[in-house]
Protein backbone atom coordinates (compact mmCIF):
# COMPACT_ATOMS: atom_id res chain seq x y z
CA UNK A 1 0.00 0.00 0.00
CA UNK A 2 1.64 3.18 -1.18
CA UNK A 3 0.90 6.40 0.69
CA UNK A 4 2.82 9.64 0.63
CA UNK A 5 2.46 11.51 3.88
CA UNK A 6 2.86 15.25 3.58
CA UNK A 7 2.62 17.59 6.54
CA UNK A 8 1.85 21.27 6.17
CA UNK A 9 0.10 23.95 8.15
CA UNK A 10 -1.19 27.10 6.48
CA UNK A 11 -2.51 30.01 8.53
CA UNK A 12 -6.17 30.91 8.30
CA UNK A 13 -5.15 34.44 7.44
CA UNK A 14 -3.34 33.18 4.37
CA UNK A 15 -5.96 30.75 3.09
CA UNK A 16 -9.12 31.80 4.88
CA UNK A 17 -9.89 28.11 5.42
CA UNK A 18 -8.89 27.32 8.97
CA UNK A 19 -5.96 24.97 9.44
CA UNK A 20 -5.00 22.40 6.84
CA UNK A 21 -2.76 19.38 7.01
CA UNK A 22 -2.39 16.58 4.51
CA UNK A 23 -2.68 12.85 5.21
CA UNK A 24 -4.91 11.59 2.43
CA UNK A 25 -5.39 15.13 1.08
CA UNK A 26 -3.08 16.86 -1.41
CA UNK A 27 -0.81 19.64 -0.24
CA UNK A 28 -2.70 22.91 -0.70
CA UNK A 29 -6.15 21.31 -1.01
CA UNK A 30 -8.96 23.72 -0.24
CA UNK A 31 -12.64 23.66 0.60
CA UNK A 32 -14.99 24.91 -2.11
CA UNK A 33 -18.60 25.94 -1.48
CA UNK A 34 -20.87 23.92 -3.79
CA UNK A 35 -24.18 25.06 -2.32
CA UNK A 36 -25.49 27.28 0.48
CA UNK A 37 -28.71 26.12 2.12
CA UNK A 38 -31.51 28.43 3.16
CA UNK A 39 -32.01 30.01 6.57
CA UNK A 40 -33.46 27.50 9.01
CA UNK A 41 -32.36 24.47 6.97
CA UNK A 42 -30.10 21.87 8.58
CA UNK A 43 -28.92 19.24 6.07
CA UNK A 44 -27.77 15.96 7.57
CA UNK A 45 -26.58 13.29 5.15
CA UNK A 46 -25.42 12.88 1.55
CA UNK A 47 -25.31 9.91 -0.81
CA UNK A 48 -24.22 9.98 -4.45
CA UNK A 49 -25.42 7.55 -7.12
CA UNK A 50 -23.35 6.26 -10.05
CA UNK A 51 -24.57 9.11 -12.28
CA UNK A 52 -23.25 11.72 -9.87
CA UNK A 53 -26.66 12.72 -8.51
CA UNK A 54 -26.52 13.75 -4.85
CA UNK A 55 -29.29 12.90 -2.40
CA UNK A 56 -29.21 15.13 0.68
CA UNK A 57 -31.47 14.84 3.72
CA UNK A 58 -32.94 18.12 4.96
CA UNK A 59 -35.59 18.05 7.69
CA UNK A 60 -38.22 15.49 6.66
CA UNK A 61 -37.18 15.53 3.00
CA UNK A 62 -34.49 14.26 0.65
CA UNK A 63 -33.32 16.74 -1.94
CA UNK A 64 -31.89 15.57 -5.27
CA UNK A 65 -29.09 17.59 -6.84
CA UNK A 66 -27.90 16.53 -10.27
CA UNK A 67 -24.23 16.62 -11.19
CA UNK A 68 -24.94 19.78 -13.18
CA UNK A 69 -26.59 21.42 -10.15
CA UNK A 70 -30.33 21.11 -10.88
CA UNK A 71 -32.25 20.61 -7.64
CA UNK A 72 -35.61 19.11 -6.72
CA UNK A 73 -37.37 17.51 -3.76
CA UNK A 74 -36.94 13.77 -4.22
CA UNK A 75 -39.15 12.65 -1.37
CA UNK A 76 -40.96 13.86 1.75
CA UNK A 77 -41.63 11.58 4.70
CA UNK A 78 -45.33 10.87 5.33
CA UNK A 79 -44.69 11.24 9.08
CA UNK A 80 -43.40 14.03 11.30
CA UNK A 81 -39.82 12.85 11.69
CA UNK A 82 -36.30 13.73 10.57
CA UNK A 83 -34.56 12.06 7.64
CA UNK A 84 -31.04 11.19 8.80
CA UNK A 85 -28.74 8.75 6.98
CA UNK A 86 -29.11 8.29 3.22
CA UNK A 87 -27.63 5.63 0.93
CA UNK A 88 -28.23 4.46 -2.65
CA UNK A 89 -28.70 0.72 -3.13
CA UNK A 90 -27.52 -1.46 -6.01
CA UNK A 91 -31.10 -1.33 -7.26
CA UNK A 92 -30.78 2.43 -7.71
CA UNK A 93 -33.35 3.09 -5.01
CA UNK A 94 -32.62 5.54 -2.21
CA UNK A 95 -32.74 4.25 1.37
CA UNK A 96 -32.88 6.40 4.47
CA UNK A 97 -33.37 6.24 8.20
CA UNK A 98 -35.83 8.40 10.10
CA UNK A 99 -35.88 9.45 13.73
CA UNK A 100 -38.44 11.31 15.82
CA UNK A 101 -37.35 13.36 18.81
CA UNK A 102 -40.95 13.39 20.08
CA UNK A 103 -41.68 10.25 22.16
CA UNK A 104 -45.35 10.52 21.18
CA UNK A 105 -44.53 10.15 17.46
CA UNK A 106 -43.05 6.83 16.27
CA UNK A 107 -40.21 7.60 13.90
CA UNK A 108 -37.63 4.79 14.02
CA UNK A 109 -37.87 3.43 10.50
CA UNK A 110 -35.94 2.73 7.33
CA UNK A 111 -37.52 3.97 4.10
CA UNK A 112 -37.03 3.06 0.45
CA UNK A 113 -37.75 5.40 -2.45
CA UNK A 114 -37.43 4.10 -6.01
CA UNK A 115 -39.66 6.68 -7.66
CA UNK A 116 -39.49 10.35 -6.74
CA UNK A 117 -42.28 11.28 -4.34
CA UNK A 118 -43.17 7.69 -3.43
CA UNK A 119 -41.36 6.55 -0.25
CA UNK A 120 -42.29 3.17 1.22
CA UNK A 121 -41.55 1.87 4.71
CA UNK A 122 -38.77 -0.71 4.41
CA UNK A 123 -38.21 -1.69 8.07
CA UNK A 124 -39.51 -0.85 11.52
CA UNK A 125 -36.93 -0.53 14.30
CA UNK A 126 -37.10 -0.12 18.09
CA UNK A 127 -39.30 2.93 18.70
CA UNK A 128 -37.20 4.03 21.68
CA UNK A 129 -34.09 4.37 19.54
CA UNK A 130 -32.55 6.83 17.12
CA UNK A 131 -31.55 5.11 13.86
CA UNK A 132 -28.90 7.18 12.16
CA UNK A 133 -26.58 6.04 9.39
CA UNK A 134 -26.66 2.99 7.13
CA UNK A 135 -24.56 1.01 4.66
CA UNK A 136 -24.99 -2.03 2.39
CA UNK A 137 -22.77 -5.08 2.10
CA UNK A 138 -22.27 -6.92 -1.19
CA UNK A 139 -25.17 -9.30 -0.49
CA UNK A 140 -27.73 -6.52 -0.10
CA UNK A 141 -27.84 -6.65 3.68
CA UNK A 142 -28.36 -3.23 5.22
CA UNK A 143 -26.53 -2.27 8.42
CA UNK A 144 -28.03 0.57 10.44
CA UNK A 145 -26.57 2.39 13.43
CA UNK A 146 -28.77 3.39 16.36
CA UNK A 147 -27.08 6.30 18.08
CA UNK A 148 -29.46 6.31 21.05
CA UNK A 149 -29.48 2.58 21.83
CA UNK A 150 -25.82 1.91 21.00
CA UNK A 151 -26.38 -0.88 18.52
CA UNK A 152 -26.12 -1.86 14.86
CA UNK A 153 -29.05 -3.53 13.13
CA UNK A 154 -28.84 -5.90 10.19
CA UNK A 155 -31.71 -5.93 7.73
CA UNK A 156 -31.65 -8.72 5.16
CA UNK A 157 -32.98 -8.33 1.59
CA UNK A 158 -36.09 -10.17 2.79
CA UNK A 159 -36.47 -7.40 5.42
CA UNK A 160 -35.68 -9.54 8.44
CA UNK A 161 -34.40 -7.22 11.19
CA UNK A 162 -31.94 -8.31 13.89
CA UNK A 163 -29.50 -6.66 16.27
CA UNK A 164 -26.15 -7.42 14.63
CA UNK A 165 -24.06 -5.82 17.36
CA UNK A 166 -24.73 -4.32 20.78
CA UNK A 167 -21.66 -3.38 22.80
CA UNK A 168 -20.64 -0.84 25.50
CA UNK A 169 -18.19 0.75 23.02
CA UNK A 170 -21.19 1.85 20.96
CA UNK A 171 -23.06 3.65 23.75
CA UNK A 172 -23.32 7.40 24.09
CA UNK A 173 -22.35 9.49 27.12
CA UNK A 174 -25.60 10.15 28.96
CA UNK A 175 -23.82 12.12 31.69
CA UNK A 176 -22.16 14.53 29.26
CA UNK A 177 -23.54 14.44 25.70
CA UNK A 178 -21.12 16.10 23.29
CA UNK A 179 -23.88 17.69 21.20
CA UNK A 180 -25.73 18.63 24.44
CA UNK A 181 -29.27 17.72 23.31
CA UNK A 182 -29.00 13.93 23.75
CA UNK A 183 -26.42 11.21 24.24
CA UNK A 184 -25.20 10.08 20.80
CA UNK A 185 -23.16 6.90 20.54
CA UNK A 186 -22.54 4.89 17.38
CA UNK A 187 -23.23 7.11 14.39
CA UNK A 188 -21.23 6.95 11.14
CA UNK A 189 -20.75 3.60 9.43
CA UNK A 190 -18.72 2.33 6.46
CA UNK A 191 -17.23 -0.92 5.18
CA UNK A 192 -13.67 -1.44 4.02
CA UNK A 193 -13.05 -2.46 0.40
CA UNK A 194 -13.41 -6.21 0.93
CA UNK A 195 -16.35 -5.89 3.36
CA UNK A 196 -14.24 -7.74 5.94
CA UNK A 197 -14.40 -4.92 8.49
CA UNK A 198 -17.16 -2.51 9.43
CA UNK A 199 -16.02 0.87 10.71
CA UNK A 200 -18.13 2.78 13.22
CA UNK A 201 -17.78 6.15 14.89
CA UNK A 202 -18.86 6.88 18.46
CA UNK A 203 -19.77 10.57 18.49
CA UNK A 204 -19.83 11.32 22.22
CA UNK A 205 -16.61 9.51 23.10
CA UNK A 206 -14.62 10.33 19.96
CA UNK A 207 -13.90 6.75 18.92
CA UNK A 208 -13.32 5.06 15.59
CA UNK A 209 -14.15 1.38 15.98
CA UNK A 210 -13.44 -1.54 13.66
CA UNK A 211 -15.68 -4.60 13.77
CA UNK A 212 -14.41 -7.72 11.95
CA UNK A 213 -17.09 -9.50 9.94
CA UNK A 214 -16.93 -13.27 10.41
CA UNK A 215 -17.25 -15.66 7.46
CA UNK A 216 -20.83 -16.43 8.54
CA UNK A 217 -21.66 -12.69 8.53
CA UNK A 218 -21.76 -12.29 12.29
CA UNK A 219 -19.99 -9.52 14.18
CA UNK A 220 -16.57 -10.11 15.66
CA UNK A 221 -15.16 -8.33 18.71
CA UNK A 222 -15.06 -4.53 18.27
CA UNK A 223 -11.60 -2.94 18.33
CA UNK A 224 -10.89 0.75 18.95
CA UNK A 225 -8.75 2.02 16.05
CA UNK A 226 -8.45 5.55 17.41
CA UNK A 227 -9.86 7.55 20.31
CA UNK A 228 -9.02 11.20 20.86
CA UNK A 229 -10.62 14.50 21.84
CA UNK A 230 -10.11 15.52 18.19
CA UNK A 231 -12.65 12.84 17.28
CA UNK A 232 -15.37 13.93 19.70
CA UNK A 233 -18.32 14.72 17.48
CA UNK A 234 -17.33 12.13 14.83
CA UNK A 235 -20.31 11.83 12.52
CA UNK A 236 -20.37 10.60 8.91
CA UNK A 237 -17.38 8.64 7.58
CA UNK A 238 -16.11 7.50 4.17
CA UNK A 239 -13.10 5.46 3.03
CA UNK A 240 -10.77 5.92 0.10
CA UNK A 241 -9.25 3.00 -1.82
CA UNK A 242 -6.13 3.01 0.38
CA UNK A 243 -8.20 2.50 3.53
CA UNK A 244 -7.92 6.07 4.82
CA UNK A 245 -11.06 7.09 6.73
CA UNK A 246 -12.38 10.62 6.28
CA UNK A 247 -14.61 11.82 9.10
CA UNK A 248 -16.87 14.81 9.64
CA UNK A 249 -16.37 16.13 13.18
CA UNK A 250 -19.68 17.63 14.20
CA UNK A 251 -19.58 20.13 17.06
CA UNK A 252 -15.90 20.92 16.41
CA UNK A 253 -16.37 22.16 12.83
CA UNK A 254 -13.66 19.81 11.62
CA UNK A 255 -12.75 17.37 8.89
CA UNK A 256 -10.11 14.76 9.68
CA UNK A 257 -8.47 11.76 8.08
CA UNK A 258 -7.57 8.62 10.01
CA UNK A 259 -4.99 6.20 8.65
CA UNK A 260 -5.66 2.45 8.77
CA UNK A 261 -3.31 2.30 11.79
CA UNK A 262 -5.16 5.07 13.64
CA UNK A 263 -3.07 8.17 12.90
CA UNK A 264 -5.35 11.22 13.04
CA UNK A 265 -4.74 14.24 10.82
CA UNK A 266 -6.84 17.38 11.00
CA UNK A 267 -7.43 18.47 7.41
CA UNK A 268 -9.64 21.48 8.03
CA UNK A 269 -11.12 23.18 11.06
CA UNK A 270 -13.27 26.27 11.44
CA UNK A 271 -14.89 28.42 8.75
CA UNK A 272 -16.35 27.46 6.27
CA UNK A 273 -17.15 24.24 8.15
CA UNK A 274 -20.17 24.47 10.43
CA UNK A 275 -21.28 21.28 12.10
CA UNK A 276 -20.16 18.87 9.33
CA UNK A 277 -22.37 15.81 9.52
CA UNK A 278 -21.72 13.69 6.44
CA UNK A 279 -19.09 12.97 3.79
CA UNK A 280 -19.29 11.16 0.46
CA UNK A 281 -16.99 10.68 -2.51
CA UNK A 282 -17.94 11.62 -6.05
CA UNK A 283 -18.70 8.72 -8.37
CA UNK A 284 -18.25 10.03 -11.90
CA UNK A 285 -15.04 9.80 -13.89
CA UNK A 286 -12.89 12.75 -12.90
CA UNK A 287 -14.83 13.24 -9.65
CA UNK A 288 -13.81 10.19 -7.65
CA UNK A 289 -11.13 12.09 -5.76
CA UNK A 290 -13.65 14.73 -4.73
CA UNK A 291 -14.93 14.49 -1.18
CA UNK A 292 -18.25 16.21 -0.54
CA UNK A 293 -19.00 17.51 2.96
CA UNK A 294 -22.46 18.39 4.27
CA UNK A 295 -22.42 21.10 6.94
CA UNK A 296 -25.63 20.84 8.93
CA UNK A 297 -24.90 23.76 11.30
CA UNK A 298 -26.93 21.75 13.81
CA UNK A 299 -25.71 23.26 17.06
CA UNK A 300 -25.89 26.86 15.86
CA UNK A 301 -29.27 26.27 14.21
CA UNK A 302 -30.77 25.05 17.48
CA UNK A 303 -29.07 27.59 19.74
CA UNK A 304 -26.69 25.05 21.31
CA UNK A 305 -23.63 26.99 20.13
CA UNK A 306 -23.20 30.74 19.57
CA UNK A 307 -22.98 32.22 16.10
CA UNK A 308 -24.97 32.45 12.88
CA UNK A 309 -25.66 29.07 11.26
CA UNK A 310 -23.96 28.48 7.90
CA UNK A 311 -25.37 25.26 6.38
CA UNK A 312 -23.50 24.40 3.17
CA UNK A 313 -22.32 21.67 0.87
CA UNK A 314 -18.53 21.85 0.48
CA UNK A 315 -16.06 19.85 -1.57
CA UNK A 316 -12.35 19.15 -1.37
CA UNK A 317 -9.78 16.97 -3.15
CA UNK A 318 -8.21 13.76 -1.86
CA UNK A 319 -5.09 11.87 -2.95
CA UNK A 320 -6.93 8.63 -3.67
CA UNK A 321 -10.39 7.91 -5.09
CA UNK A 322 -13.15 6.88 -2.75
CA UNK A 323 -14.44 3.33 -2.43
CA UNK A 324 -17.44 2.75 -4.70
CA UNK A 325 -20.74 2.39 -2.86
CA UNK A 326 -22.73 0.35 -2.13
Amino acid sequence: MRKTVLTAVFSAALLGLGSLSAYGSPLGAALTTVKTFGAGESPESIAIDRFGNSFISVGNTIRKRTYSGTESTFMTLPISAFVLGVKVGKDGCVYNTSTSLDPAIPGAFVWKTCTAGAPTKYATLDASGGPNDLVFDDDGNLFVTDAFLGRVYKITPSKTVSVWLSHPLLSGNAASPFLLFHAVGVDGIAFDEDKENLYLGNLDYGRLIRVPVACDGSAGTPVVVATDTRLQGIDGIALDKEGTIFAAINGQDGLVSISPTGTITTLFTGVPLDGPASVAFGTRSGDRQTLYVVNGAFMRSFGLKPGTPSPTLQSTTTCEPGLPLP
